[in-house]
């Protein structure tokens, strides 16, 4: 039975004297530390856009449903024909649905001495959508298109929004760019310090992002995608640590 106590009780002295050791390695290492370098790493390219949006809405209104269907039809087809007539093809037009909706009117009544709503006739619109990657014709028919103005149409033109459309593949150049970059910073500081950049502990993706050409756009920490200008410099930055030797 002595002899019993005499190996446990060693067995209890061993493990103390492990785990001691242990506790020591692990203070000693979380003192010292792996020595590491935290650098971010930068790419800018300038692109320009390849893909152009163009909306158009033309609306038209009646007395009854019918009238106004049959005038929004009408400038519905003078529409259609000056985009094709002007180089855009059929192709590159997408039609939303109709909208037909009633429209009304408040006046002032003085017997009931409160503002009444009555029916005012019809409303009907539709919004041609013109994509193509032909800015610079569609840009010219986007500068012309007050034209159809004098005709007495109704209808609203917005501004063109401009997209680049190889996103994946300009991300991807991008960021072996920004990685390259943060290397050669980790070379510059550990060089100063007479040390040498070892394996990477971490590294990640920072913002990506697209704003106009010499514009005064603030950049985001959520990353911002303008599609105002046909010209953009397109940022992205990577977040990688080092080990150093």
């Amino acid at each position: 039975m002595d002899k019993t106590k005499i190996i446990i009780t060693s067995i209890i002295g061993v493990v103390i004297v492990i785990g001691a050791w242990l506790i020591a390695a692990g203070f000693k290492n979380f003192r010292e530390g792996e020595p590491n370098i935290n650098v971010t790493g930068m790419a800018e390219k300038q692109i320009t856009s390849d893909l152009i949006v163009w909306k158009i809405s033309v609306n038209a209104e009646g007395s009854t449903r019918s009238s106004a269907f049959t005038e929004f039809e009408k400038s519905a087809r003078v529409m259609s024909k000056y985009l094709q007539t002007h180089g855009i093809p059929e192709k590159e037009i997408t039609l939303s649905s109709v909208d037909i909706s009633k429209r009304t009117k408040d006046f002032w009544d003085e017997d009931s001495r409160k503002y009444v709503t009555l029916e005012d006739g019809f409303s009907v619109s539709q919004t041609f959508t013109v994509s193509s990657n032909d800015l610079k014709r569609v840009e010219g028919v986007y500068q012309r298109i007050s034209e159809l103005y004098n005709s007495g149409m109704d209808f609203s033109s917005e501004k063109p929004l401009y997209y680049y459309t190889k996103l994946n593949d300009l991300k991807m150049e991008m960021l072996n760019q920004a990685s390259a970059n943060a290397y050669e910073r980790a070379q510059t500081i550990a060089k100063g310090s007479d040390s040498k950049v070892g394996s990477v502990v971490s590294s990640t993706m920072g913002v990506f992002q697209i704003v106009g050409l010499n514009s005064d756009e603030e950049y985001s920490w959520g990353g911002t995608f303008n599609t105002s200008s046909k010209e953009k410099v397109a940022s992205i930055t990577v977040k990688t640590t080092y080990r150093v030797k």
